[in-house]
């Protein structure tokens, strides 16, 4: 059976949907709450098995109330946990905060997702090594991810790596090199490449300089304005579907997950982001992280939408 493995971050989301951002030392009530499954290791997954892919998750949660509630969440949405309890480390936690427009502020405590080491990862080896696509972040420790990643590729399967949130220094082509796909946005791009993208020909451009930095290609993502790409003989650049913003939270994650779903598929890499961008534009028509991933349905039919537009 073919699948995607995702090796990453497990949180608990806990969001504010603010009227508007407060000034400095303000208080202001949150229009509403909302606490659900998070971390983008979990929204990847979801995002993909929710297009159809099956998929297995190795991360860490905490031995707590929030963990056991992200295990159920996950066996719910259908994914094959492979879940390392850390008794001395919470759940990983991310507090968002949403303004108005569905922009948004996270505050990320990486908690358990930290504990996760070459051990565990070891254990679960023939699970990465059967996958065809592996599929990284980077909220869980690099060498975890490097690991992985040479699993993965050594197997023979695809590895896409989404350096967010951004490395804390820059990434040289010693460590590009274990990945095959990246899919920075522009901020992450212009870190690891020293110049930050102000357009979508720039994003192309920047693509272009990051597939010979180690990996065979790069996708560089601007939100609403757009994706760029270079990957392998294939690249390219489109504009996103016209959408009602709502909440923005997890859109990248569901454009990786979906990402990896159409190339389990052995779709071309055109074709994989132009349903990536299907998906991540449905994914912020509606609030929350997991809870927003759209269905595959939805997908081909915003899809079939465009076709006859």
């Amino acid at each position: 059976m073919t699948y995607i493995c995702v090796v990453g971050s497990i949180n608990v989301d806990l969001t504010c949907y603010l009227p508007r951002w407060p000034d400095r030392g303000e208080t202001i009530s949150a229009l509403r709450t909302q606490t659900g499954l998070g971390g983008k290791g979990a929204n990847q997954a979801v995002a993909a098995r929710r297009l159809g892919a099956n998929v297995h998750l190795i991360g860490a949660i905490g031995a707590d109330p929030f963990g056991a509630d992200c295990a159920l969440a996950l066996r719910q949405a259908d994914i094959t946990p492979h879940l390392m309890e850390a008794t001395k480390t919470a759940t990983g936690m991310a507090l968002i905060d949403v303004g108005p427009s569905g922009d948004n502020i996270i505050r990320l405590a990486h908690g358990a997702n930290y504990d996760l080491d070459l051990a565990f990862l070891d254990q679960h080896r023939a699970v990465i090594e059967g996958c065809a696509v592996l599929l990284l972040q980077n909220e869980i420790p690099v060498e975890i991810s490097i690991a992985a990643a040479q699993l993965a590729k050594a197997a023979g399967a695809l590895v896409i790596m989404d350096p967010a949130p951004a490395p804390s220094a820059p990434w040289g082509p010693d460590v590009l090199h274990h990945f095959d796909v990246i899919t920075p946005n522009t901020h992450e791009a212009g870190l690891l490449l020293g110049s930050t993208p102000r357009t979508l020909a720039d994003a192309r451009v920047a693509a272009a300089n990051l597939a010979t930095m180690g990996p065979t290609g790069a996708i560089v993502t601007m939100g609403g304005d757009g994706v760029a790409w270079h990957v392998g003989a294939d690249s390219g650049q489109m504009l996103p579907p016209e959408t009602a913003v709502i909440d923005t939270v997890g859109a990248g994650d569901c454009f990786n997950g979906a990402l990896a779903a159409y190339l389990a598929k052995t779709q071309t890499i055109s074709v994989a982001i132009t349903a990536a961008c299907a998906a991540a534009s449905l994914s912020t028509r509606r609030a929350g992280a997991a809870a927003s991933l759209p269905t595959l349905q939805e997908v081909q039919n915003l899809l079939d939408g465009l076709a006859v537009a």
